[in-house]
């Protein structure tokens, strides 16, 4: 199974929606944005971090599981 591509898209998209929402944050800074970052953009990009991690932990219980099922030689 071959995640790294996805993850990587995922890291990308997380990166440029942060960019994005600096960006916003010096043009938007009434009371709905601080709403907006608390209820919607933090939860997500939490849950996009979250995500990433989860992905590296498979990854290396792929990696373990394919190399322990390996036959010798």
């Amino acid at each position: 199974m071959k995640v790294g591509a996805n993850r990587s898209q995922l890291f990308d998209a997380q990166k440029a929606a942060r960019a994005h929402w600096d960006n916003v944050q010096d043009v938007w800074s009434d009371s709905t944005r601080q709403e907006f970052d608390e209820q919607t953009w933090q939860p997500l990009d939490r849950a996009a971090s979250d995500l990433l991690r989860a992905i590296d932990q498979l990854t290396v219980i792929f990696t373990e599981i394919r190399n322990d099922c390996e036959f010798p030689g």
